[in-house]
């Protein structure tokens, strides 16, 4: 297996990766050129992308952790676990304050505590629904 970080990543495999996990694909949003995001670490075992995580952030105060994924077949190897170990070391290295992630299933909790997040209170509005 082989992890990167990057800012661009291959936006097929990512929305079959997010359909394997039983998220919808959001191809026309992650083709739009004006999605930015800080960078990604992906990782890939012979060049097909197994795990992915995406970090946006503000680059000064707030990163946030979304689309922590694993394919279905690769979950439980510890492929999360290094996402994760890597997203804080390359968001602390660049000095950013405040990490946060959400997370939409309470069995998730313990995973993220890990690593020493802790729960707040929170809201999201989904303000439109694409495919």
């Amino acid at each position: 297996m082989q992890y990167s970080v990057c800012k661009k990543f291959d936006i097929d495999q990512m929305c079959h990766l997010r359909k394997s996990v039983g998220w919808n694909e959001l191809k026309a949003m992650m083709s739009n050129p004006q999605m930015e995001n800080l960078f990604s670490i992906i990782c890939t075992e012979n060049g097909k992308m197994i795990g992915f995580l995406n970090i946006v952030s503000n680059n000064v105060t707030d990163a946030y952790i979304q689309d922590v994924m694993v394919a279905p077949e690769f979950q439980g190897k510890g492929i999360g676990t290094e996402l994760m170990n890597r997203a804080i070391s390359e968001i602390k290295a660049r000095g950013i304050y405040m990490i946060s992630v959400i997370y939409g299933e309470e069995k998730l909790r313990c995973f993220y505590e890990k690593f020493g997040f802790c729960t707040m209170l929170c809201g999201q509005l989904e303000t439109r629904f694409e495919q």
